[in-house]
């Protein structure tokens, strides 16, 4: 097993992004969040190490999240262990009393470096960390959760092993960046042509590294967008964003939000933390 990490690894992660999150505002205000940035060997793999903790002092809170990005998390904690793979629906937690979970979150398309099936076997899926990581087993887990917060995270990044090095997980983060950053990006043809790929291989390598096709990750950042200008006007013009983000109809926004986040663009609104 290598040497724990030094602790200058517990500096913040620099690119963690919470767009994810339905109800920014209340989280904030229930749950405690804290990235960690991996060691320089894990981060071709590692978005971030992350640690949750909430009090019952603050009573229960339902927190909303959608995925923004398909993600794979390993997470840690004292109810329950396990990976989480890339969830295409909304997905609500429940923090009630007092708790921790430890967490990873690997890059895009790392995970398929770990994971020994199909990535398609993970989506909307709680698995087991045991048949992936052995040292993950309950005794391996209680060890690590014994620890205070500035040891557990270090103790997890010494277990877990940098696999050989893959230049199409670098390319399927660099696609993904440019899909979020570039408006001219809107369709698979388009991104394609700009990384000098076909349309088959970009969705057939998606599929492989990812499980999730392109097209979903299209649609989760118009969505996303959607509900971000939703929280953050107080009389939303609903043609309007359709509208920019290119929907050809209000209604044709309406049903794709509704079927992504569970709810109209109105009942969303109105079931935001004050």
């Amino acid at each position: 097993m290598p040497d724990a990490p030094e602790p200058v690894f517990q500096k913040p992660a620099e690119r963690y992004d919470p767009r994810g999150r339905l109800d920014p505002a209340g989280f904030a205000r229930h749950i405690q969040f804290r990235t960690i940035a991996p060691p320089r060997e894990l981060r071709p793999f590692v978005e971030h190490f992350w640690i949750i903790r909430w009090d019952g002092d603050q009573g229960h809170y339902a927190s909303p999240e959608l995925m923004h990005r398909p993600y794979v998390d390993i997470f840690l904690s004292a109810q329950e262990s396990g990976i989480q793979g890339t969830f295409r629906g909304k997905r609500t937690y429940s923090a009630a009393g007092s708790g921790r979970i430890l967490g990873i979150r690997f890059l895009p398309g790392a995970f398929h470096a770990f994971w020994p099936g199909e990535m398609a076997d993970l989506q909307d899926k709680f698995v087991s960390l045991a048949g992936v990581f052995p040292w993950a087993d309950a005794s391996g887990i209680k060890a690590i959760l014994a620890l205070d917060d500035d040891a557990a995270i270090p103790a997890i990044m010494a277990r877990l092993a940098a696999p050989p090095p893959d230049r199409t997980i670098a390319l399927i983060n660099d696609i993904i960046a440019a899909v979020e950053t570039d408006e001219n990006l809107a369709t698979v043809t388009a991104v394609a042509k700009a990384f000098g790929k076909s349309d088959r291989w970009l969705q057939q390598t998606f599929r492989d590294y990812l499980g999730i096709g392109l097209k979903w990750l299209l649609q989760r950042k118009r969505l996303l967008a959607a509900a971000a200008q939703i929280r953050d006007s107080d009389a939303p013009d609903w043609a309007g964003i359709a509208y920019d983000l290119g929907y050809s109809s209000q209604q044709h926004f309406i049903t794709d939000f509704t079927t992504v986040l569970g709810a109209t663009p109105i009942q969303y609104k109105k079931g935001l933390t004050e």
